[in-house]
């Protein structure tokens, strides 16, 4: 993780098993919460997991940590990993999530940055 001017920055690299990723997100949010940091940018650009629907609906299960936490998430993906129906950010969002998924990271860090208005 990386600390930025006004979030955290995280990059998930790697391929194989989701599992792994969804133990992360506990950890990152962990770490969000002990430095009381309430804005985190994950970039997914380097990750190469195939995901089901099904698996989709876990991940929108499990950012549901962010909530608890009231974390703002912004995901920086390549576009085939964002499902069109942007499902896991639904599912995350039923949850309390406030979260949004981008392919450009400066829209995404412009978006975790603005002002709730």
């Amino acid at each position: 993780m990386e600390q930025m001017s006004d979030y955290f920055a995280t990059k998930l690299v790697g391929s194989g098993v989701l599992e792994e990723v969804l133990r992360q997100f506990e950890l990152i949010a962990e770490h969000c919460k002990l430095a009381n940091n309430n804005k985190l940018l994950i970039d997914t650009t380097g990750l190469d997991i195939k995901v089901s629907m099904i698996d989709r609906f876990l991940v929108g299960e499990r950012l549901a940590i962010f909530a608890r936490y009231r974390i703002k998430v912004a995901f920086v993906c390549r576009p085939e990993q964002i499902d069109s129906r942007k499902f896991a950010g639904l599912v995350a969002r039923n949850r309390g999530v406030t979260i949004e998924s981008f392919t450009d990271y400066q829209a995404a860090e412009e978006w975790l940055l603005e002002k709730p208005g």
